[in-house]
């Protein structure tokens, strides 16, 4: 499991996948679990592209659980 202190511009991800969540103010995984849909769908520049490649991203690194957990 990745830990949720790390900042998602450190994981090996694409770089236009690391600019949409820094522009909807998340740095870190952590701030991604802290993150609900119904605010974050309500940004400018969120996508459900994006939001169904972060569930992705989540599910890879053991926190999918975690996050639909939070988002109850």
């Amino acid at each position: 499991m990745t830990s949720i202190n790390i900042r998602l511009a450190e994981l090996n991800l694409d770089a236009l996948f690391v600019e949409q969540p820094r522009r909807l103010g998340l740095a870190t995984i952590g701030d991604v679990l802290d993150s609900r849909l119904e605010t974050l769908s309500k940004q400018k520049d969120f996508t459900y592209t994006w939001y169904a490649d972060l569930l992705d991203l989540l599910k890879e690194h053991g926190l999918l659980g975690e996050f639909q957990q939070r988002q109850l």
